[in-house]
């Protein structure tokens, strides 16, 4: 079983029926708890889900510390971020039931919306963990990344084949929009999928002084122009051959509008991280402040 479907089912939801019980226990000793003064961190029963929040935490931490240690025998990483996903969750009511709902402009206010932000963005990972993967599968029909720029390049191959029937500027028209296609790129470039492919448009000599760059996204600009040189032709051998490099080159597009979804959707699988782990180190970072502080000030 894939690793993004098993960790929420990890052994029969094991971790899902620790995290229930242990928050039907914190539940129960809030309820039954009559401090003296109102609900707060400074009770005994506030150090205590305080303190069991903060052990929480450093061992929600240590989860990128098992992943990379492959010969470890504490436990799979599946458990360990099955345990991760639902502690982290109960993290959430133990920290709200050690603050007693007491909030303010203060470092241990900081600290609880750090941490409901880290939840919020762990929350994301999960949903792009379930959903992402299989889409990902479906929008390349099963093929890997591999095959699909090889049957790109063979795309190439043809296109470049049947074009050396055509006429110089067409030819060359062909082969410029073929070097200035663009896949990826840089990461905010992969993240929305922008196609930022040009092409250079000679005049009808060929020559390079009245040429001109323009936009080729999704190979339109050379569509249209193949379009209309075939609607212009009356010569069936050069008919034949657009028609052909025509079907290619709508081929190609596909291919290429594929590749780049498949792209963005795998930044869109990692981009959760981007915000999830310098969080993660705020909230420890601000913890830490936290602890110190209720130990100055005791």
């Amino acid at each position: 079983m894939p690793m993004h479907q098993s960790f929420i089912s990890y052994k029969k939801y094991r971790y899902a029926v620790y995290a229930m019980l242990l928050s039907l226990v914190a539940i129960t000793a809030y309820v039954l708890d009559s401090p003296r003064q109102p609900p707060n961190g400074g009770t005994w029963l506030g150090y205590t889900l305080g303190t069991l929040s903060a052990l929480i935490i450093v061992f929600l931490m240590c989860l990128g510390v098992r992943k990379r240690s492959y010969h470890s025998s504490l436990g799979s990483v599946t458990g360990w971020l099955s345990a991760h996903v639902y502690l982290g969750f109960v993290l959430l009511l133990l920290a709200t039931l050690h603050s007693g709902f007491q909030f303010g402009w203060n470092i241990h206010t900081l600290t609880y919306a750090l941490m409901c932000l880290v939840i919020a963005s762990g929350c994301w990972g999960i949903y792009t963990y379930l959903k992402y993967p299989e889409l990902i599968v479906r929008q390349s029909d099963g093929l890997s990344s591999e095959i699909i720029f090889q049957n790109l390049k063979d795309l190439d191959t043809r296109a470049l084949s049947l074009v050396t029937a055509l006429d110089a500027p067409t030819h060359y028209l062909v082969l410029d929009a073929i070097r200035r296609s663009t896949i990826g790129g840089g990461f905010w470039a992969q993240l929305s999928a922008y196609d930022g492919s040009k092409m250079l448009i000679p005049n009808e000599m060929g020559s390079a002084v009245t040429a001109r760059v323009v936009d080729n996204k999704g190979q339109q600009m050379l569509i249209e122009i193949l379009a209309a040189k075939l609607a212009n032709s009356s010569n069936v051998d050069e008919i034949n051959c657009l028609q052909e490099l025509l079907e290619t080159t709508g081929k190609r597009a596909a291919l290429l509008r594929k590749l780049q979804k498949k792209i963005q959707l795998q930044s869109l699988l990692k981009f959760w991280l981007y915000l999830h782990i310098p969080l993660s180190f705020a909230l420890l970072s601000a913890l830490i402040i936290h602890i110190t502080s209720v130990f100055i000030y005791w």
